[in-house]
């Protein structure tokens, strides 16, 4: 551990990642100060980076870049498509001493399968599972064991931690008054994803849509053919119901969006880590149908966690819409489970309680 950071550790509770995308396109970012405010052409303090964001920590896509600096306890190296590059950064990093963790940049049980699909990348890849001190999962399935590292020592350095959403920070709300929320957002947009359901979401929010009375968004996510899908199908709505945004939207206009409705509405199936129900923190309004990990945790009655049929899930979606008091409460208990579970501070305890299990275990 460096001289900064043996410091700083000795205070309860504090640890300080540096998150790396070796060879990545993302601007370095810095947050010593906190996620500070949106700010347009900088990414947000989500995904990876409010592992940096949560700890006071940078992000970086560079090895020598993290080498100049001293105060970070822990090296997160995220693993790539290209897997190689990342093993490179982490013999790098290792040979300098340095503390580090990994994880898979797309984390999804299903995206990890579709990247290990050859004897050499999985070659490269139980040479990270042994080099790493840490391998953090930000999804609840964790990513599988391979090569020479045993179950019992792959166990003890796995960890879930969801990846955090500033919920605390006022600058981070979202929020439009409830009165003033209107319709459901479809939180997916890819109909040639499988996993995604995208197709057969639309055609339940259809039927939701009927039920309730409420206007349904969807953002379209591929191009031409996208929009001759979405022309078909709004022959499934009621008249004037299906509003089809046709262009991407910078981050603070989507969470301005998905703010203006009451509900956000999709059928993940690839157990990922959860992007669209953390946004749907930020703008403190509902998600409801996926199974990501920020769904599962944050709003466990409205998720598919295997216990619901999807007219049942429906069904709590209806009575969440028809009723403003149901609506207020599952809000209130979504934030609630948001400061406990996924908030930056929440976050940055579990970030600290993992890295001092590995370290008493050394």
């Amino acid at each position: 551990m460096t001289t900064e950071a043996s410091q700083r550790s000795n205070h309860p509770k504090s640890i300080c990642l540096a998150v790396l995308n070796p060879g990545g396109r993302d601007t370095p970012v810095d947050y010593s100060d906190g996620p500070g405010e949106y700010q347009p052409g900088i990414h947000p303090p989500i995904n990876y980076h409010a592992y940096a964001a949560a700890t006071r920590g940078k992000f970086f896509d560079s090895v020598s870049e993290v080498l100049k600096e001293d105060r970070f306890d822990v090296v997160l190296v995220l693993i790539r498509r290209r897997v190689k590059v990342s093993l490179k950064a982490i013999q790098a990093l290792k040979n300098k001493g340095r503390k580090v963790w990994v994880a898979w940049k797309e984390a999804g049980p299903y995206q990890i399968t579709e990247q290990l699909n050859s004897s050499k990348i999985l070659s490269h890849y139980q040479e990270i599972l042994a080099l790493a001190d840490g391998v953090l999962s930000p999804c609840s399935i964790l990513p599988p064991r391979w090569g020479w590292i045993s179950a019992a020592d792959f166990s003890h350095k796995t960890r879930f931690i969801p990846t955090p959403y500033p919920v605390e920070f006022p600058q981070w709300d979202f929020s439009t008054p409830v009165a003033e929320r209107q319709g459901v957002m479809i939180g997916t947009r890819e109909f040639f994803a499988p996993l995604r359901n995208h197709l057969r979401t639309l055609a339940e929010a259809a039927r939701l849509c009927a039920l309730t009375g409420e206007k349904v968004t969807v953002i379209n996510g591929d191009k031409s053919a996208g929009r001759k899908i979405l022309r078909q199908l709004e022959e499934s709505f009621p008249e004037s119901r299906l509003q089809i945004i046709d262009r991407p939207l910078a981050y603070d206009d989507y969470l301005h969006l998905m703010a203006s409705h009451r509900l956000v509405f999709q059928l993940d199936r690839g157990s990922i880590p959860g992007q669209v129900a953390g946004d749907a923190l930020l703008c403190r309004t509902l998600c409801a149908g996926g199974n990501s990990a920020i769904e599962e945790l944050t709003f466990p009655d409205l998720c598919d966690d295997s216990r619901l049929s999807l007219s049942q899930a429906l069904e709590k979606i209806n009575q969440a819409l028809s009723h403003s008091s149901n609506y207020q409460n599952a809000v209130d208990a979504s934030q609630s489970l948001a400061s406990e579970e996924v908030s930056y501070t929440a976050v940055a305890q579990q970030l600290y309680d993992f890295m001092q299990h590995l370290d008493q275990h050394d």
